[in-house]
């Protein structure tokens, strides 16, 4: 059973992002599928535009997903600003009927300090994550999004992850756990989740400050009245 608060998103995507598009072409342009995760803990939203327009009107909660949207397959300018760090510019790719995580996250780029002894803050960064292979069951992976080796503790699991380390968490059948680094809890995940392949992203403020988000991460399909008939 699809998610449906994922459905509603993918909905308003189609008057948001697709409209101008649409516009220019006389047939309907490929769409791909795109889910951004905000892996910052910070009470600031992040600010994100694609083509010139906002993805989440009025910015993107720290450490929360915005679900899967479609959007026009392609290229595209895109812009992340989370107030008191250093904003990013780059171009993100949409591949016709794949469906594409990319994840917001913190890295320091060069010294720490500047001349004048004063901190310089990390930079907004984005990664992206291939979907996993559908699957009846469960499946479940961390990723860490921190700068250094560090050790985390997902229910009875021990990980040890430097930064875009991976892990599969084996045995996971949708039940609750708790996420902890340095015996400080930092996440959990409520039981009885829908079974499905899910991330675990593990991200930090480089402050001493971490978290942890729970994010689906399957190839979505069109809704049927999307989708092109064959002739």
């Amino acid at each position: 059973m699809k998610n449906l608060s994922n459905i509603r998103r993918i909905t308003l995507c189609i008057f948001s992002l697709c409209l101008s598009v649409t516009k220019l072409h006389a047939q309907d342009p490929e769409q791909g599928f795109l889910n951004v995760a905000n892996i910052v803990p910070s009470d600031k939203k992040c600010k994100i535009s694609i083509m010139g327009k906002d993805l989440v009107p009025g910015g993107l909660n720290g450490v929360e997903s915005t679900g899967w949207f479609i959007v026009p397959a392609g290229e595209h300018p895109m812009t992340l600003e989370i107030e008191g760090y250093k904003p990013a510019n780059g171009v993100i790719k949409v591949t016709a009927n794949v469906s594409s995580l990319y994840v917001i996250f913190l890295q320091q780029i060069g010294e720490k300090k500047d001349k004048d002894d004063k901190e310089i803050p990390p930079s907004v960064r984005i990664k992206k994550c291939e979907p996993f292979e559908l699957t009846k069951g469960y499946y479940l992976k961390a990723m860490s999004l921190c700068p250094a080796d560090e050790r985390f503790d997902v229910g009875p699991n021990v990980l040890r992850l430097p930064l875009f380390g991976t892990q599969e968490i084996a045995g996971w059948n949708g039940g609750a756990f708790k996420v902890t680094h340095d015996k400080s809890e930092i996440g959990s995940c409520a039981g009885s989740q829908e079974k499905g392949s899910y991330y675990l992203l593990l991200g930090t403020d480089h402050k001493g400050n971490y978290c942890s988000l729970l994010v689906r991460n399957e190839k979505q399909e069109l809704p049927p009245w999307m989708k092109k008939k064959e002739k």
